[in-house]
């Protein structure tokens, strides 16, 4: 059930995401921005667009005007200028009034309180989502308006206007269960529940609390319809990227219109693109060097002319006093002449054949270069949103500390989401349910102590704890991470608490989940899981791949982990078995487990790797410090270890004293 409740959510917040992604304008990234003043070619760009704003105003073109505004917006916001961003936007909104393009219009107050949010100016940014709101009420979009009621919301919270704030969600709420909003729901749910507890008011925000559970574990229930719902959205994010595509195809249309009327009208020449307007800068310099061109030809045609009167002369005194072979020697020089006149026409016109190929090899890679730049930000946006969604998933690491006091996890990804993750939760609580359990887990509140001797302060019988490895890192590495984080609470909240065991089922899972006996997909993980068991006060141990290591009197050991991979390619043994060992804790004893990131990274003098037996001596130099210190001492000397090296892999390593 857990799986299934994970995994609805992670589909409803990437939908989410990706429509709020293809409803807006390009949004550059945002940044905490000083005012600097523009460059020389920046302050140019924008006279030029002004003078093709004005241009098409007199055409009384206001869509094309427009567009010349927008892209002055952008440059101001680009390059250090959101105070002069903010005005230009301001007047492009005037015209969207005009035309009653109301669509565009709440978009660019929307644009105008980011920018008001950047600057810190909440009061600006109140009055820009306050207008944002009053357009979406005048379009009727339902959905539309519900969304901008938790916009604007979100900013009465910053101004500490809470019920305010209450008010906003509280009608938000209603549009959402009337329009069956269900997406939107948890966001409106939390928050209510902050709002209510900023006010004091503890028992509604509990309640809100509540219904933002129960919303979130409905959501789950329906993840059984979540192939569906993905080809549905990516239906309509194809749909709206072809919308997109055409309006371009639209707008070039124009330009190019544009420029024809130019040209048969002998009005200066003026090209503009769109998009970019350092292309408008690039052919408008070609024109210019055409029109020299032009120019010079038309000279030397001109100097060709008059010396060919004073050759005609100089011919008519040769008549005069030559005779026939005066005349041939005329002809001849003629003859000359044209052939040298043919050969320069054929020089001119492959330059000018040539100058037309790299100019239209510059504009594809222009064009290239802006798509690039497109998908870069895209994707980056996908991954930010990505690493929110898994930090959410995952418990604070000082959660650990709550179950075994003296316990430290080091976590340091490659990238901003992770192909490593760590897991632990307690087993055989008498006072609840498994699933009660999960839904009680707090990484806020210790669990209650017990009477234990010192040996595990929890309320169960069990505590388990694993450090995972999954195939690659990155956003590939994530996507397997949270598989195989919703596996690990399927497999033991149906009670399965043997090491081995649970390693068998995972490899099950996730064989079954990628669908790797029907298909190529060869993705799995590697593990180091430790069962911690209070009343007999031992640790078994079950590793695929991945090493336990522990030190007890004074002696270092280790404990390898089978070399069979959890998933992946299985041409034999397909119904794998792992190897339980059990470790009896009668004294202090310290256990490690880890990925491999740590071990294989390089660095030192002579960029080699780390390797496992450097880092037991590291281990068996430190292991009689505090946690924390210890914890510490890790990370200096991985970072010291890599110097200028790039780190090649996600790194997470898991210390606990027990006894």
């Amino acid at each position: 059930m857990r799986n299934t409740f994970q995994s609805s959510i992670t589909l409803a917040v990437a939908g989410f995401i990706m429509a709020i992604a293809l409803s807006l304008l390009h949004i550059p990234e945002l940044y905490s921005q000083q005012l600097r003043p523009l460059s020389p070619t920046n302050q140019e760009r924008i006279e030029r667009l002004e003078e093709l704003a004005s241009y098409h105003l007199n055409q009384n073109d206001i869509s094309s005007a427009i567009s010349a505004m927008n892209q002055i917006s952008y440059i101001y916001w680009e390059n250090g200028r959101p105070d002069r961003a903010i005005q230009s936007f301001q007047r492009t909104a005037s015209y969207y009034e005009q035309i009653n393009d109301l669509e565009n219009l709440h978009k660019v107050y929307s644009i105008i309180g980011l920018i008001q949010l950047d600057l810190e100016d909440i009061s600006g940014a109140n009055r820009a989502f306050t207008r944002q709101l009053e357009i979406r009420r005048r379009i009727g979009d339902q959905q539309g308006i519900t969304s901008a009621l938790v916009d604007l919301s979100q900013v009465k919270s910053l101004m500490a206007e809470h019920r305010e704030a209450i008010g906003l969600l509280e009608e938000a709420l209603e549009q959402a269960l009337r329009l069956n909003y269900e997406t939107i729901l948890p966001h409106i749910y939390n928050q209510l529940a902050n709002s209510y507890m900023s006010i004091n008011n503890v028992r509604q925000g509990e309640e809100y609390r509540r219904k933002y559970n129960d919303i979130r574990e409905h959501l789950a229930r329906q993840s059984m319809r979540g192939q569906y719902e993905e080809s549905t959205i990516q239906s309509q994010v194809e749909a709206r990227l072809s919308q997109e595509d055409a309006e371009r195809s639209r707008e070039q249309i124009k330009i190019n219109q544009l420029l024809f009327q130019l040209e048969q009208d002998s009005i200066k020449r003026i090209v503009q693109e769109r998009e970019d307007s350092l292309e408008l800068a690039q052919l408008r310099a070609e024109s210019q060097m055409r029109e020299i061109e032009r120019i010079e030809q038309e000279r030397e045609l001109a100097q060709a002319e008059v010396e060919r009167q004073i050759a005609v002369q100089n011919f008519q005194q040769l008549i005069i006093y030559s005779t026939a072979g005066g005349l041939l020697l005329v002809l001849l020089l003629a003859l000359i002449a044209y052939r040298g006149y043919k050969t320069k026409q054929k020089a001119n016109k492959q330059l000018e054949l040539k100058n037309q190929q790299i100019q239209q090899a510059q504009d594809k890679l222009q064009e290239a270069f802006i798509k690039i730049e497109d998908q870069n930000y895209r994707i980056t946006q996908s991954i930010s949103y990505a690493r929110e969604i898994q930090n959410a998933l995952f418990p604070p690491q000082k959660t650990l500390n709550n179950y075994i006091p003296e316990s430290f996890i080091f976590f340091q990804p490659v990238d901003m989401v992770s192909g490593d993750f760590y897991w632990f939760r307690e087993m055989g609580n008498p006072n609840t349910s498994p699933l009660k359990e999960l839904e009680n887990e707090s990484p806020n509140e210790a669990p209650e102590t017990i009477q234990s001797n010192g040996f595990l302060p929890i309320k169960g019988d069990k505590f388990i704890v694993s450090a995972v490895d999954c195939t690659g890192h990155g956003v590939p590495g994530a996507f397997m991470s949270m598989i195989g984080y919703n596996l690990l609470d399927s497999i033991t909240i149906t009670g399965t608490s043997h090491p081995d065991r649970i390693l068998e089922k995972l490899n099950k899972g996730v064989r079954r989940t990628l669908k790797q006996e029907e298909g190529n997909n060869q993705d799995g993980m590697d593990i180091a899981l430790c069962v911690i068991n209070k009343k007999n006060k031992t640790v078994e141990f079950a590793g695929a791949n991945n090493p336990l290591i522990y030190i007890s009197n004074g002696n270092l050991k280790t404990i390898k982990g089978d070399r069979l991979a959890i998933g992946g390619a299985q041409k034999k043994l397909k119904d794998r078995k792992y190897t339980p060992h059990m470790i009896k804790v009668d004294q202090p004893t310290w256990f490690y487990i880890l990925t491999d990131g740590y071990t294989d990274q390089f660095g030192g003098e002579r960029g080699r790797k780390f390797l496992l037996k450097n880092f037991k001596e590291l281990i068996f130099s430190i292991y009689q410090k505090p946690m924390a210190e210890q914890r510490k001492i890790l990370e200096e000397q991985f970072n010291q270890w890599k110097g200028q090296e790039d780190q090649i892999d996600d790194v997470l390593v898991i210390g606990f004293r027990l006894g």
